[in-house]
């Protein structure tokens, strides 16, 4: 996440430059950190959530009713959309690299994983209340985040589609490397 797109945008366009993209993340980090709630000192967190959890855990439509209502622990709402997301794009990345991808192509996949990332970030949002600080900014520093992977992705397919995308090859779809 942001790997790909921000070094492309460093690298061939003077749109942002690292000291600007790192002051804006730690700017949101800051934002993250405070607008986090600290852990209810009556909260224990783990043992009342691995009791819901396991009778959550039927079935995957039921894991994910008790991530969006809250009930899950951070780490088991947050590691597995974050590896799904990063693995889709990293791969779809590597297809626009080789030619095979269009721009077309590329933006539906953004759009693909449009409503599992606001499930995704409301999950993480309610399951962070049951853990540390940190670990609940960290977890929504990340998924704000992949809000600024979407923005940044956007700006490349409309403003610079020739960083990633052969214009040359793409006959049938012309207009979007104009």
């Amino acid at each position: 996440m942001l790997i790909n797109s921000l070094s492309a945008l460093f690298a061939f366009t003077s749109l942002i430059n690292p000291f600007e993209a790192c002051i804006i993340l730690a700017l949101t980090f800051y934002i993250v950190y405070i607008l986090t709630p600290k852990q209810n000192p009556h909260d224990n967190g783990t043992d009342n959530l691995t009791e819901i959890a396991a009778n959550d855990n039927t079935n995957i439509y039921m894991y994910i009713q008790s991530a969006w209502l809250g009930r899950q622990s951070l780490l088991r709402t947050f590691l597995p959309f974050f590896i799904i997301f990063n693995s889709a794009l990293f791969y779809a990345d590597y297809r626009a690299e080789n030619g095979t991808y269009t721009i077309a192509s590329w933006l539906t996949l953004l759009v693909i994983l449009a409503l599992p990332m606001f499930w995704w970030t409301v999950a993480v949002w309610r399951c962070s209340t049951h853990v540390k600080r940190l670990w609940g900014c960290v977890a929504r520093f990340f998924t704000i985040a992949v809000y600024y992977e979407y923005l940044l992705r956007i700006i490349i397919a409309y403003y610079y589609p020739n960083i990633w995308f052969n214009c040359q090859q793409l006959i049938i779809e012309f207009g979007d490397c104009v």
